[in-house]
């Protein structure tokens, strides 16, 4: 097994602890990693960070994640107006040898997230990361949402999908969005 770095080693303990922060401790910052658009293009995920960011690691096959993911374009529209960012993180793309690499992968998965996208008239800008990306992050189930703060520290995670999650997300977001905006919070 390939030795992981420190600070990725702590995130992937947090992720399979399920981080629920109740208090309100140090916020743990999320990894630096570079997110594929639909285009092939990479972009930092510190270019789309909102005043919150809901980062959705999901897939095509993933039934759960159809579920969620037409609530999260909901949460989108509601509160996007306010600095809320939801993007959709495809996980389809396993780790590829050198040989194929990210376009090639990009170029079999693209149809099925665009077919997805069209069916499910969900909006959200969708990017992808690799398997050993999506492995570096120990994210081992979807879908998988991840709660930041502007900043791009981890205020919540959410394994799997329920109807309480996304209540519980909205209420955390709510809470984040007047953080900035002087309504409350802290």
């Amino acid at each position: 097994m390939k030795e992981r770095s420190i600070p990725a080693a702590i995130f992937g303990f947090l992720f399979a602890a399920g981080l629920a922060v109740a208090a309100e401790p140090a916020r743990p910052e999320f990894p630096s990693i570079e997110l594929i658009d639909l285009s092939g293009q990479t972009v930092p995920l510190k270019n789309v960070l909102g005043m919150a960011t809901v980062l959705n690691f999901w897939a095509t096959w993933c039934g759960p994640c159809r579920m969620e993911m037409p609530e999260l374009q909901k949460l989108s529209n509601e509160l996007g107006g306010k600095g809320l960012v939801v993007l959709a993180v495809d996980v389809d793309m396993a780790p590829a040898p050198d040989e194929v690499g990210p376009g090639g992968q990009l170029a079999l998965v693209k149809p099925r997230i665009e077919g997805f996208l069209q069916r499910s008239g969900v909006t959200l800008p969708v990017f992808l990361v690799d398997g050993k990306t999506q492995m570096s992050l120990g994210i081992n189930q979807i879908p998988f949402s991840v709660l930041l703060d502007r900043e791009g520290r981890v205020v919540r995670v959410y394994p799997g999908y329920s109807a309480e999650s996304v209540q519980d997300m909205r209420r955390q977001l709510l809470g984040l969005l007047a953080e900035h905006s002087g309504k409350g919070g802290k």
